[in-house]
């Protein structure tokens, strides 16, 4: 994805049929800057999202869990989280994603949209 301050990027990878990996990461010029590491983990009838953002929260984890799963959108909700309480991610194609983060901050509902388009 493309933006004002460079390339953001997200790599996946499978680590057992329960689990995935996430880097996302900023990328200006020859500079790279982690942003976030994600697991998403299944665990009995459940699936979470558990996200590590750098220099957030203390550097401790923060867990979503899904809620919603149709038409290809996948919604992760922690309504105890100060921002944001929902993440989503819908497959728009098979090469295009449309992901955003919402929620309740300072009082007003704030959106953040990323789209992102596979890179072969």
């Amino acid at each position: 994805m493309k933006t004002a301050k460079g390339i953001t990027a997200e790599t996946w990878k499978k680590i057992s049929s329960d689990e995935l990996h996430n880097r996302t990461f900023k990328i200006n010029g020859k500079d790279t800057t982690l942003l976030e590491k994600v697991q998403l983990i299944k665990k009995g009838d459940n699936i979470f999202y558990i996200s590590t953002v750098q220099n957030q929260n203390d550097g401790k984890s923060v867990i979503f869990k899904l809620i919603e799963n149709k038409n290809n959108q996948f919604v992760f909700s922690n309504p105890t989280h100060d921002f944001p309480q929902r993440i989503v991610y819908h497959f728009v194609t098979q090469d295009s994603l449309h992901a955003w983060i919402d929620g309740q901050s300072n009082g007003r509902l704030v959106k953040q949209d990323f789209y992102y388009k596979r890179v072969k």
